[in-house]
């Protein structure tokens, strides 16, 4: 799949679109979701421009993944979501289950990671 530049994600990296910024890293910016799911919903994508989490693991360098993954583990650690548990998602493609019935609406790669902070 042929990543596409005409999307929201895109214009987050390029700083063409303000955001609510959570962390940013070398390789990787996390940012509140706008329809938030959970009382914590961030949202966190690569720098490069990768399809999904295949396409991100196949064609990123181990450096990218590194940063991306520890990234992940900090924004956890930072909105000390440890307490009370969390979710990791990546969705890809159209695939949808009953219980998870979006699939991937932006085709940039992306985790969400959902949760409650450890004050509420």
């Amino acid at each position: 799949m042929q990543y596409d530049k005409n999307n929201v994600f895109y214009k987050i990296i390029t700083k063409e679109i303000n955001t609510n910024v959570v962390l940013e890293g070398e390789h990787f910016i996390a940012f509140h979701d706008i329809t938030p799911r959970a009382p914590v919903h961030v949202l966190v994508i690569p720098k490069g421009l990768y399809v999904n989490y295949a396409d991100f693991l196949e064609l990123a360098s181990d450096e990218e993944i590194l940063d991306f993954n520890r990234g992940i583990s900090q924004i956890i650690k930072m909105l000390k979501l440890e307490r009370h548990g969390f979710k990791i998602l990546s969705n890809a493609g159209k695939f949808t289950t009953p219980s998870m019935p979006e699939p991937q609406s932006v085709m940039h790669m992306h985790v969400h990671i959902l949760g409650k902070s450890e004050e509420e």
